[in-house]
């Protein structure tokens, strides 16, 4: 009994993982003392494709405003971006977005 239970909560885990990949994630990048705003902007080009034109304008509304947006992406996607700027030293959160 106890193994068959198991078996339902992995599928039902496996159901709300699918249903979560079809939401739309919103990444955010917060200002931070610590990095120099062309490490940031850099990061943005390298990491999530943008071009130095859309990551010095998502870095400078972090630095004025405190935190900038830097897109919506799927589940997965902002996952990884998140990650991946977290591993250079960056603030950054995602939060789940209505289309």
């Amino acid at each position: 009994t106890t193994i068959e239970k198991k078996k339902v909560i992995q599928r039902e885990t496996v159901k709300k993982n699918e249903k979560t990949g079809g939401e739309k994630f919103q990444v955010r990048l917060y200002n931070d003392p610590f990095n120099k705003r062309e490490f940031v902007a850099r990061c943005l080009v390298e990491i999530c494709g943008k071009n130095d034109g859309e990551a010095f304008a998502v870095m400078m509304e972090a630095h004025n405003n405190g935190k900038g947006v830097i897109g919506r992406y799927m589940f997965e996607q902002a996952e990884t971006y998140l990650t991946s700027l977290k591993e250079q030293g960056l603030m950054v959160d995602m939060v789940p977005v209505e289309d």
